[in-house]
């Protein structure tokens, strides 16, 4: 295969990936994961139980039995196979959250890109008529749900944060995550450490230099601040996740991803002195700052 036929192949499958999308959100939606992981059911138990057409889940189910989420059984019955154990609602992996954020969120707004580029306008506020936190605290299910899934990722994160940076017990931690920087006030002051994970992120720079100023009006002279953000690579090629993620943002949010110089700047703006950058586990940098 050459090096062309190769990338038309990479991208054909991404392009066709949203079938396989698409039947996740579907049974994470209608709650099949956890009703099969009780035990096996025919696809007219199934429907019965939801209010479905019977022939049609039964096409469901075996479009289900190609992505590994679904068994069919001799005995006319679907099992949830162990790989679709990821897709129930206690699941550790935490993706039946995330196919609904991405699917219930951002594919409309990524399917309409082509007017942010337009507009400069994030297409999430185009295609839902309201930025995107608006939109969470007025839909509270979804809002808690991406809360939810948020905390839950950056807790192994937050963890390797503070243990780098050697954090003790009687340190006072303020911790300001994504969710929560759209509803901020006044930050609550005396902290040891003011801690921003994919915060800057989500707003343009004024927006981040507000959250910034808030920061340092909130600090006594010994405190730090620590940033941990995806840096933005020099070149497209060296961290293709990271120009996602700066895509994603200017879609969904209106913010950017940035490289270090672009933090520090903002830092410095902010009556922040930068003092070291380092690299931990997830392709993340921690960013360390002092009055």
């Amino acid at each position: 295969m050459t090096e062309q036929e190769s990338l038309e192949d990479r991208l054909r499958r991404a392009i066709e990936a949203y079938h396989e999308s698409a039947l996740a959100y579907a049974a994470v939606t209608l709650g099949l994961p956890d009703m099969l992981a009780a035990g096996p059911l025919t696809a007219e138990q199934l429907a019965g139980a939801l209010g479905l057409s019977a022939p049609h889940v039964r096409r469901f189910l075996r479009g289900l039995c190609t992505l590994g989420i679904c068994e069919e059984r001799a005995d006319a019955t679907f099992a949830l196979a162990p790989g679709g154990r990821c897709l129930t609602s206690d699941s550790p992996s935490g993706l039946a959250a995330k196919i609904q954020i991405v699917v219930g969120q951002y594919w409309r707004p990524w399917a309409e890109l082509a007017s942010t580029l337009q507009t400069g306008v994030p297409a999430f506020d185009q295609v839902f008529g309201r930025n995107v936190s608006d939109w969470r605290r007025e839909h509270a299910q979804q809002g808690t749900l991406f809360a939810s899934y948020l905390a839950k990722e950056t807790k192994a994160d937050t963890e390797a944060v503070l243990a780098a940076l050697g954090v003790s017990e009687s340190d006072k931690v303020v911790e300001i995550n994504a969710a929560d920087a759209a509803l901020l006030g006044d930050i609550p002051a005396g902290g040891d450490l003011y801690l921003l994970k994919g915060v800057l992120q989500t707003y343009d720079d004024d927006g981040a230099a507000v959250i910034l100023r808030k920061c340092r009006a909130a600090m006594a002279e010994g405190a730090r601040l620590v940033i941990v953000e995806r840096l933005m690579p020099e070149s497209a090629a060296d961290d293709p996740a990271a120009i996602m993620l700066d895509l994603h943002m200017m879609t969904i949010t209106g913010g950017r991803a940035r490289s270090l110089a672009e933090i520090e700047a903002l830092l410095t703006d902010a009556g922040f002195t930068p003092a070291q950058a380092t690299p931990i586990r997830s392709c993340l940098t921690l960013v360390a700052a002092k009055p």
